[in-house]
């Protein structure tokens, strides 16, 4: 009973989540295209808020950035990063239910669920790496094709994308696809552990 009640929130979640990520993608290209850019300037670009005074001053660091311009290729790489995302958690979904499916027929210590958990390791771990690299290398584009200043050769205040680069992976994923893989390692033990007590009885 436990386990179907696993296996059913399992799918019921992942299902909601695709649905979810496929509307987030028509979104992308349908909607306008946001982005959050920082504000470069030599000397600050002060807020003026009320409460500013001699001892206590306010200054603008970040703006959101709006265009309702095709961008195809800055839209396309989001849809890939937001795509990426949505594989990996549909790995993980059918993971769960092979696991489940392996307790189902007294096998959980089976070969192909180990399979499984170093697959998505591997996937989860690129995902780390690769979706953050891909929004960012999106919204690099999209910033290029609009007209704003980006350096200080075209004026005293500009805009620039924080840094990230592949060195930058998405932290909550990858500490997940580490995870992952010595789980799979520890299965892999527990499996030969297995099969050495089957042997002494």
């Amino acid at each position: 009973m436990l386990l179907t009640i696993v296996v059913v929130v399992t799918a019921v979640l992942t299902l909601a989540v695709l649905l979810n990520d496929l509307v987030r993608i028509i979104y992308i290209y349908e909607g306008a295209y946001d982005l959050h850019a920082e504000l470069g300037s030599h000397d600050g670009v002060p807020a003026k808020l009320d409460g500013d005074d001699s001892a206590t001053q306010s200054w603008l660091w970040g703006v959101l950035l709006s265009s309702t311009a095709p961008l195809p290729v800055s839209r396309t790489l989001q849809a890939t990063a937001l795509a990426l995302t949505s594989l990996n958690f549909l790995a993980g979904g059918v993971t769960i239910i092979v696991l489940c499916r392996r307790l189902w027929t007294r096998r959980p210590f089976a070969r192909s669920a180990a399979v499984w958990l170093f697959a998505l390791s591997a996937l989860t771990l690129l995902t780390a790496w690769l979706a953050p690299w891909l929004r960012h290398r999106a919204d690099a584009s999209a910033l290029a094709d609009m007209d704003y200043s980006t350096s200080a050769a075209g004026g005293t205040v500009w805009v620039q994308l924080p840094h990230s680069s592949l060195l930058s992976p998405d932290g909550t994923a990858l500490v997940l696809g580490v995870v992952l893989a010595l789980a799979g390692v520890l299965y892999l033990g527990v499996r030969r552990l297995q099969r050495d007590s089957d042997g002494l009885v």
